[in-house]
């Protein structure tokens, strides 16, 4: 039976994971706690092109990046949240941000990501996604995530495809732009995860 509401990720094995100092090592990339060390990179790279399919829009200023990057450690540190820069393995380049969010009940952790325009086509949001994933499983208990997607963001939807997702459903969602997403909803189970990325 579903366990609803639970508001702290919930560690395997009664692990003690300290959210805001991690870092997970996939085959091309490096997942690491967001932190203000890329608050440069992340302002400059969260362009209107890049949030053209998602609900929050480019910082005006630094101040708003900080700002984010502060609740984002503030939820880590509660135990509900989990934001990730997603860097090069080779040689540390900065390439986008991804997370595992509660959003109200951690037992169903939502997936998100954004990678740079430069570097898209390479593939790169769906290994940091697999990592996490991969990640997440081994080290958090969860009943299944979910992935929220635009229908029109063809290149994102075969990210949760490509983990065995299933569309269970649809909704119009306002954004900060003023504009509505057209939302298709992913489904992924623990299992589904489990068998796909090892075929990856």
């Amino acid at each position: 039976m579903l366990q609803k509401n639970i508001k702290t990720f919930s560690c395997k094995n009664d692990k003690i994971i300290e959210l805001t100092s991690l870092r997970i090592v996939g085959d091309r990339v490096v997942l690491n706690s967001i932190c203000n060390r890329y608050s440069k990179e992340i302002f400059k790279e969260f362009t209107p092109e890049i949030t053209k399919y998602m609900g929050p829009k480019p910082a005006e200023a630094i101040e708003e990046t900080l700002s984010f990057i502060a609740e984002s450690l503030e939820g880590m540190r509660a135990g509900n949240d989990l934001n990730l820069v997603v860097t090069k393995k080779d040689n540390g380049e900065f390439l986008g941000c991804c997370g595992l969010h509660g959003r109200g009940t951690t037992r169903t952790p939502e997936l998100g990501i954004w990678i740079k325009r430069t570097v898209h086509g390479n593939k790169y949001g769906r290994e940091a996604v697999q990592t996490l994933t991969s990640w997440a499983i081994e080290n958090i208990d969860f009943d299944y995530v979910i992935y929220p997607v635009d229908k029109a963001n063809i290149a994102s939807r075969k990210i949760p495809e490509s983990l065995g997702g299933v569309v269970f459903e649809e909704k119009m969602v306002p954004t900060m732009h003023g504009t509505v997403l057209d939302e298709v909803v992913y489904k992924i189970t623990g299992e589904e995860l489990k068998h796909d990325i090892l075929l990856h």
